[in-house]
């Protein structure tokens, strides 16, 4: 299996079809990793993070789920799935990929930080920097997990591995 076959641009990758918003409006490739999962010949598709990269290099391999949802619209039922995406996600490429389990894990769900004055107040007053019960994967699944915006997302990109995003 050859994974650019999977590359897609990221404005595709993080395109929420429904709403026809675009989460991160950037063209760089990354593995989508939503197609990547059909190589497995199952009748039920698990949940599974949007985007997939592997840094060989630095033995790191970091999945992506975008929102184009505010922080409010998350919770609930939503917030399992952002969990279920994350460990289907793991499931899924320990299936695909053999080998990788000395690499560490990264998880980021991407969405809208645009917020209401209300959520800014309840935000300001939160010291947490995981949200959507995340924070319990760090640790145990995942060496650390990220819930922010696409400015943040790009800004943590290009500071960990110097990579411009265009």
């Amino acid at each position: 299996m050859k994974l650019n076959d999977y590359r897609r641009p990221l404005h595709t990758l993080s395109e929420d079809t429904d709403n026809h918003e675009i989460v991160c409006n950037r063209r760089n490739r990354f593995v989508d990793f939503d197609r990547l999962k059909k190589v497995r010949k199952t009748k039920k598709l698990p949940y599974s993070p949007d985007m997939l990269f592997i840094h060989a290099k630095k033995k790191e391999v970091w999945f992506v789920e975008f929102k184009s949802s505010a922080k409010t619209s998350l919770e609930g039922k939503k917030k399992y799935e952002l969990k279920r995406k994350a460990l289907d996600g793991l499931i899924i490429f320990y299936e695909v990929f053999k080998g990788f389990y000395d690499f560490k894990k990264y998880y980021f769900v991407v969405y809208d930080k645009s917020q209401s004055y209300e959520e800014e107040v309840v935000n300001a007053l939160s010291d947490k920097d995981v949200e959507f019960g995340l924070e319990e994967l760090e640790g145990k699944f995942y060496e650390k997990v990220f819930t922010d915006s696409c400015e943040t997302f790009v800004s943590e990109w290009n500071r960990r591995f110097g990579k411009i995003f265009i």
